[in-house]
């Protein structure tokens, strides 16, 4: 293929960060028809983009595997670099994914100017705080004014995924509108506490509600726990389902319920409505769900926000950003977003 046939975007960074780079992705693909186009990402994230239908090859980086180190980094660049890129677009901004842009000598490198060494690329966009992610992103290829922004993610489930999903929603018998609650985040100041969550779940399996909560593996604990606390109405399936599985799993449920996480942006691609508790962060990072039927509960504090990520344990210790939001709260919205339906 030519070098202006084949386009490369870099986003290494956590699953709902690959999520929230689908819509770029869709309108390079509308942009540029014709053209393949390949993604760099985590091992994490690689279902993600590998179920993208814009999406030709991904090459997943192994950071601390086969690519680590400058050896590792050098072969990676390498074998990049054989496919003749025409574009490079990064949507990442770390001093690794710099060097891998300038290793691969692309046709022509887009970046942002907060990226490390940004002098490197041949195009610097401006990174705007104050603009979510998807603009972000989007503005990269520039054009997006208003609201013509909000493109949703789109990823296409197999039928042996289908089929799993369907097995699992005829297997719980669902007689009542499903509400899915995903519990977990890297960060520990981003979880809303495991407790409040259980009371949340057995509020609502009392007011008539059937509850599933979803998660990975490593939080499949967590789901026990929920369950223990609220009762067999509630179903965990913490480590069953994919990611891409779960986001399938959501198109059956009513309203998904979480954390500022991922599961907020794998929402968007089920097209289903969506609340977000925030607890050490702010939508105004722009990590927020931006459909019409997104909503989120937050509540100040003044150490609130105490970083953009979110942090291990609680800097001060008290937590209040978690603690201050009360249970009954969560549920009295809930159930304000279920009589919109």
């Amino acid at each position: 293929m030519s070098v202006a046939g084949r386009i490369l975007v870099i986003q290494t960074a956590f699953p709902g960060d690959s999520v929230l780079a689908l819509p770029f992705i869709q309108e390079v693909r509308r942009l540029h028809p014709g053209h393949a186009i390949d993604v760099v990402c985590s091992p994490v994230s690689q279902e993600i983009f590998s179920h993208s239908p814009g999406v030709s090859v991904v090459h997943p980086l192994e950071k601390r595997g086969e690519h680590k180190g400058v050896g590792g980094m050098l072969r990676f660049a390498s074998r990049l670099k054989e496919q003749e890129y025409g574009k490079v677009f990064s949507l990442h901004r770390s001093f690794r994914t710099t060097m891998l842009v300038n290793l691969i000598s692309a046709g022509e490198s887009t970046g942002f100017d907060t990226a490390s060494m940004a002098f490197l690329y041949d195009r610097r966009v401006a990174y705007v705080h104050r603009d979510h992610e998807v603009k972000r992103n989007l503005n990269l290829l520039g054009g997006y004014e208003g609201e013509s922004w909000k493109i949703m993610p789109e990823v296409v489930t197999t039928p042996r995924q289908k089929a799993k999903v369907d097995d699992f929603i005829r297997a719980i018998g669902v007689d009542a509108p499903l509400i899915l609650i995903s519990p977990g985040s890297v960060w520990e100041t981003k979880r809303y506490p495991l407790k409040s969550y259980a009371e949340v779940a057995s509020s609502l399996t009392a007011s008539g509600y059937r509850v599933v909560i979803s998660g990975s593996q490593t939080e499949k604990e967590m789901g026990e726990e929920i369950v223990r606390i609220a009762g067999d109405r509630v179903v965990n399936t913490c480590g069953i389902f994919s990611i891409i599985e779960t986001i399938e799993l959501m198109r059956h449920v009513s309203l998904v319920v979480t954390n500022d996480s991922a599961p907020t942006h794998f929402a968007m691609a089920a097209r289903v409505p969506v609340l977000t508790i925030y607890c050490s962060t702010v939508p105004e990072f722009g990590f927020h769900g931006y459909s019409d039927e997104s909503f989120y509960l937050s509540k100040g504090a003044d150490c609130k926000p105490c970083g953009v990520h979110g942090h291990k344990k609680c800097p001060n210790g008290s937590f209040e950003c978690g603690t201050g939001i009360h249970p009954y709260e969560v549920v009295n919205m809930i159930i304000e977003i279920m009589k919109r339906k």
